[in-house]
């Protein structure tokens, strides 16, 4: 039995040699409503994966991976109306290439417990489902033992290994067979790169030069401010940082021709390739006790998030390498109007008026050590947005503020430079009241999910990020085994040397 869960396995996996990416999921099915974990590996160049649950339908759901060292982490989190059936979940790193994962990636069953809703054609009902055999077991390079009070996990490859590590409970939901890492050869190590391209298309009436350029910025952060000039594709090509969680996103165009009505449009990054051949879900009333057991963990709360993985530090910023002067408006007396802000409590920030426009400056910190002032034009942020009609920030209402930030140190905002910066931070974070003009666009937008470790009832253990050194243990305390429950343990990883290793064994308790 042992020899033929591994040919199996081998037989499943060779369809993944060759893959962009390859991902390991927590189990092999679900409810509606639930979170898939996942664990991505693929290689060294990609900094993020994307991630779509499709069936013949359409897509399901979808999600950003963030990917450091060929390695991720996150989640998926099913609807609550996603019809009972089969899906792919397919995974890719360029976009161009996505119909070529669309056949590969596992096979993830969905079962609705609050609807009748089915995927056309996907359901068929059986009088029995056939499960795998108890105590099989298949691996290389891994083994896992279960213990009293948990289970321990060793690194026989001889290498060090990244993996991801799954127990959870057995059923008769979970599918026969399963994907393995086993036959995925991520290919060649590209150039590591450090984030996202993101694509923004101009839309509207008007000629746009190359003097016209693009900003992209998220309210409330200080490190996702990128700028674009105009590709010779007639578009706007952002390379961001990997941003995480959801957020808003503000779009913005300078140096448009006079009389020019135009603004950007964000892109959608994901594919939405088609899948095929994907098999029946086979359903019998003998499951009805797993489903209404799934359905109520659910609805409890039991597959919750936990708290997350620590995820590796961004690389250096300039707010984040320079100190700046912070004026926190509370500890001076409030002044109604903006103007009297700057002249009353900000001696390192100054306004000006030009032509009947106003300009802000900063004290530039070189002639502070050098006794010679010397004022330079900022660049004028609110809640690291930034604002380039600065008669915005004067009719801004001084009340929501909480502090104002100068930084007193040269500043490249895309082909202009800036002799500093001056930030309003406000209490809510999200620029509240701040009226753009009509080229501004504010785009909601899901960034990368976070790798979480997640502990629960159906699934008792996950964690996407393991490192284990050569001749390295491991053990993992469970809490919830149930005497008489059979339940898998899952381990999937890549050693070094980039060969898969991997380990999947049913036990009873």
């Amino acid at each position: 039995m042992k020899r033929l869960t591994l040919i199996l396995l081998l037989a499943l996996s060779a369809l993944h040699a060759g893959a962009q990416a390859y991902v390991s999921t927590d189990k092999g099915s679900y409810v509606a409503g639930d979170r898939i974990w996942c664990s991505v590996f693929c290689a060294e160049g990609p900094a993020v994966a994307y991630l779509e649950l499709i069936s013949t339908d359409g897509v399901a759901a979808r999600t950003r991976i963030d990917i450091r060292g060929g390695r991720g982490g996150g989640s998926l989190r099913l609807p609550l109306t996603i019809p009972t059936g089969n899906y792919r979940l397919v995974a890719y790193t360029d976009p161009q290439k996505a119909g070529d994962a669309a056949a590969e990636g596992p096979l993830v069953s969905v079962y609705n417990t609050l609807s009748t809703d089915r995927v056309a054609d996907g359901v068929e009902v059986v009088d029995s489902v056939e499960r795998g055999a108890v105590s099989a077991q298949a691996g290389y390079g891994l083994s896992a033992e279960a213990a009293p009070d948990g289970i321990k996990v060793d690194n026989l490859s001889g290498e060090a290994v990244s993996l991801s590590l799954s127990v959870y409970r057995d059923d008769s939901l979970e599918p026969a067979s399963r994907s393995s890492i086993a036959g995925f050869v991520p290919g060649a190590p590209s150039p590591a790169a450090w984030g996202e391209t993101l694509h923004a298309r101009p839309v509207g009436s008007g000629e746009l030069d190359e003097s016209v350029t693009a900003l992209l910025s998220v309210p409330g952060s200080q490190t996702d401010c990128y700028v674009a000039g105009l590709s010779e594709d007639g578009d706007f090509r952002f390379e961001t940082e990997n941003v995480f969680g959801s957020c808003d996103m503000v779009c913005q165009l300078q140096g448009l021709p006079e009389g020019a009505q135009c603004h950007l449009e964000l892109q959608n990054p994901f594919a939405g390739p088609q899948v095929a051949g994907l098999p029946k879900l086979r359903v019998c009333r003998t499951q009805a006790g797993d489903l209404v057991r799934r359905g109520s963990a659910m609805l409890a709360g039991l597959s919750s998030d936990t708290l997350a993985v620590s995820i590796p530090m961004r690389r250096d910023h300039f707010f984040l390498t320079h100190e700046c002067v912070s004026y926190v408006l509370d500890d001076y007396t409030r002044f109604p109007t903006m103007e009297e802000v700057f002249v009353e409590i900000t001696p390192f920030v100054k306004m000006r008026r030009r032509g009947g426009v106003p300009r802000i400056y900063v004290l530039m910190k070189t002639s502070v050590a050098d006794d010679t002032p010397r004022w330079g034009e900022a660049v004028v942020m609110v809640d690291g947005v930034p604002v380039p009609d600065q008669r915005l920030i004067m009719n801004y209402d001084p009340a929501i503020v909480r502090s104002i930030d100068a930084y007193q140190y040269r500043y490249c905002l895309g082909d202009k430079l800036f002799d500093g910066v001056v930030n309003l931070v406000t209490f809510k974070g999200n620029m509240p009241g701040l009226q753009f003009d009509d080229n501004v666009r504010i785009y909601s937008f899901d960034g990368c999910s976070l790798p979480q470790e997640h502990r629960g009832s159906e699934t008792l253990y996950w964690h996407p990020l393991l490192d284990l050194p050569s001749g390295g243990s491991l053990s993992v305390p469970l809490e919830n085994l149930q005497p008489g429950v059979r339940y898998t343990v899952s381990a999937e990883g890549m050693a070094e040397g980039g060969r898969a290793v991997y380990f999947r064994k049913t036990f009873v308790r």
